[in-house]
């Protein structure tokens, strides 16, 4: 049976700048099951992740993993940052927030059709991870953008702030 993880956006109760996401798996039948509701996000990043939801992933996500990073209560931050390389654009995303005392984090990493995926992927985990060593739920999302050309674009979903 095959199983689809989608993202939406639930609007918040006297709140313009927030909302909440909520983690939905779909079976072949259409039948939807709430996995997960994250605390209230801004609404660029909710988005930015509902987006990416909508095109076609370089790795597949791993539904757990997202799972684990939108149960995580308290405070949200979103960064994002475009640079030539993997190391800049991590760099970037990662110097928007104090990420020290993020315990969840979701990285999105898009790349040109072009990358080097694993490379790219490693370095960027690697510069977003030592900026926040006590997060204890991390998911991953990888996609491409053919508008990028000779960029890439890092963004982070921090919680538990």
């Amino acid at each position: 049976m095959s199983v689809k993880s989608v993202v939406r956006t639930t609007k918040m109760y006297r709140s313009a700048k927030s909302v909440l996401l909520k983690l939905f798996s779909i079976n072949e039948d259409g039948d939807e099951t709430v996995l997960a509701t994250s605390s209230p996000v801004p609404k660029i990043a909710a988005a930015t992740i509902c987006k990416l939801f909508d095109q076609p992933f370089a790795i597949k996500p791993d539904t757990e993993s997202l799972k684990r990073v939108f149960q995580i209560p308290g405070k949200t931050a979103w960064a994002s940052a475009t640079a030539p390389n993997i190391q800049a654009a991590a760099l970037l995303a990662s110097l928007q927030h104090d990420m020290k005392t993020a315990q969840g984090i979701l990285i999105m990493i898009t790349l040109s059709p072009d990358s080097h995926i694993v490379l790219s992927i490693k370095a960027g985990l690697s510069a977003v991870n030592s900026k926040a060593p006590k997060v204890r739920a991390r998911a991953l999302v990888v996609t491409h953008d053919e508008r990028l050309s000779d960029q890439v674009r890092v963004e982070v979903l921090l919680t538990g702030l």
